[in-house]
Order: structure tokens, then sequence, then C-alpha cells
């Protein structure tokens, strides 16, 4: 668990670089900013982000820690880097809409 924005978020370590739980992010900072996770990965894909998939024992991990619901299966990691680069993109988009 690393602090992010003042928030306890679950990460690993892969290959020397520090990831974050996407899912729990986008739980605590991003989903009152975008529709859905669906959102945000239309973001990262045009942001040329590519988040790490998790592998099954980093799941385990992540049900463990309660940063992703116990039936999901599958998860995604994101540096801090590139959330900040993703979180300012949700932000500017949503101040750039409401004044609009």
């Amino acid at each position: 668990m690393v602090d992010l924005r003042g928030a306890k978020v679950a990460s690993f370590t892969v290959e020397g670089c520090e990831l974050i739980c996407l899912p729990q992010a986008f739980d605590l900072f991003l989903k009152h900013l975008v529709g859905g996770l669906h959102t945000v990965y239309t973001k990262l894909k045009r942001l040329e982000i590519t988040p790490v998939v998790c592998n099954v024992e980093q799941v385990r991990i992540l049900r463990g820690l309660g940063a992703i619901q116990p039936g999901v299966n599958r998860c995604k990691l994101i540096s801090r880097k590139d959330f900040e680069t993703l979180y300012n993109d949700c932000t500017n988009a949503r101040y750039s809409w409401e004044i609009s």
C-alpha cells in the first residue's frame, strides 16, 4: 500500500517500477469525474498509456487487501506518473465541459 493523494492504494513493484491498482484508483479518485472504467480505458488509449495486466497472484493479493471486489479475476496496474497524466486529463476534461 502506498499513499496517493492522501489515500492508501495497493501497489506492486514490477521490474523496478511502482505500479498502483487502477480500479482502486478509479474508485477513489476518478469515478465522480468520468462515466465509468470503460471511459478510463478509452482515455488511456488516447493518451498512449498501456497499463500492466496483473498476474493471478497479484489479483489474489488485491482481493485480500480489498482493493478489488471478491469476484474480480483480472486487474490492471498503472504507474503514478501515468495516473497523474490520466487524472489531469479527467479533471481538465470535466472542467472544460462545465464551462462550455
